[in-house]
C-alpha cells in the first residue's frame, strides 16, 4: 500500500518541522488508516429510494418517522481497504430522525432515534411526510486519519511533553485542510472529525444509560476502547443536511457487536 507511505512521508515532513523528533515519533504512530468519502464511485449512496429488510416496519421515534441517510456497501469499501473495526462484506441502511428537534444521543431514551439495518435489503415506500432526495453516489479513497487534539492519546503525550498541545492544534488543522479543503467531512472507521469532545467516549456514557448533558468534563473519563467510530456524515448542503456550522452525525458500533446495536452521538456548534 504505497499511499500509506506517501501519506506517512508528508505527516513526518509537517511534523518535523514545528516538533522535536521525540515528540514526532510519539505521535506518528497514532495516526489510523480510514476512507475520505467523494468522488464517483458506488461504496456509498446517499438519498435516492430507501431500503429496509423484507419484514421490517419503516422505524419511527416519538411517532415520527425516521430519514433514511445512506446505503454502505461494506465489500466496496474492503476491496480499498480493509479495517480490522469495519465489516468486510455484506450492506447496511442508516436512518436518522434528522430533522429538528432530533435525537442527539446523549440520553438513553433516545435510542430509537436512529436505526441501523443490515442483511437482506430491498427498497421501500416511504411513509407520508418524508421527501427523498435524489441518489448521490460516492466513491472512498483511503488516508492517515489523526487524533482530534481533545483525544485522551493526546492529552497522555501532552502530560509527557508539555506544551506541546497547541503546537499540534494547528498542525491538526493544517492535515484536515489537505484532506478536505472544500467538501464535506464524511468519513468511515479511522480518527473522526470531532466538532467537541471524544465520541467514542460518549458512545459509551450514553449506552452505558448515562445522560452527558450532566457529564461537564469535556473528556470524561471511562473505558471506551470498545467503541468504535464507523460512519461520519457531515452536514452536507447537497441532500439537506443541515446539523450545525459545524454539525456532524457520527455512527459507532462496539467491537464484535452487530451493527444494529451501533449508538448515535450528533455534534454540533
Amino acid at each position: 500500500m504505497d499511499w500509506i507511505v506517501t501519506e506517512r512521508q508528508r505527516l513526518h515532513s509537517l511534523f518535523g518541522v514545528y516538533l522535536a523528533p521525540e515528540v514526532s515519533a510519539a505521535i506518528l504512530p497514532l495516526a489510523r488508516p480510514a476512507l475520505r468519502l467523494g468522488g464517483e464511485g458506488k461504496a456509498v449512496r446517499f438519498g435516492g429510494r430507501p431500503l429496509l429488510p423484507p419484514s421490517a416496519a419503516w422505524p419511527r421515534w416519538a411517532g415520527r418517522p425516521l430519514d433514511f441517510l445512506a446505503l454502505v456497501d461494506f465489500g466496496e469499501l474492503a476491496a480499498v481497504l480493509q479495517q480490522p473495526e469495519v465489516p468486510g462484506e455484506g450492506r447496511a441502511a442508516f436512518y436518522y430522525a434528522s430533522r429538528a428537534p432530533r435525537p442527539w444521543g446523549s440520553r438513553p431514551e433516545e435510542r430509537d432515534g436512529w436505526r441501523v439495518f443490515t442483511g437482506d435489503l430491498v427498497e421501500a415506500d416511504p411513509p407520508e411526510g418524508i421527501d427523498t432526495t435524489p441518489p448521490r453516489t460516492l466513491g472512498a479513497a483511503p488516508f492517515l486519519s489523526l487524533p482530534a487534539p481533545q483525544e485522551p492519546v493526546l492529552q497522555r503525550v501532552e502530560a509527557g511533553y508539555d506544551g506541546i498541545l497547541s503546537v499540534y492544534e494547528q498542525l491538526y488543522a493544517a492535515w484536515l485542510h489537505h484532506l478536505w479543503p472544500d467538501d464535506p467531512v464524511h468519513q468511515i472507521g479511522g480518527w473522526p472529525v470531532i466538532v467537541q469532545r471524544p465520541v467514542a467516549a460518549d458512545a459509551h456514557h450514553a449506552s452505558s444509560g448515562h445522560d452527558l448533558d450532566v457529564i461537564t468534563s469535556p473528556n470524561p473519563a471511562a473505558p471506551a476502547d470498545d467503541w468504535c467510530p464507523l460512519l461520519q456524515l457531515d452536514s452536507d448542503d447537497r441532500l439537506g443536511w443541515h446539523w450545525g456550522d459545524p454539525g456532524r452525525v457520527y455512527f459507532c458500533n462496539r467491537r464484535s457487536a452487530p451493527l444494529e446495536d451501533s449508538w448515535l452521538i450528533l455534534q454540533a456548534r
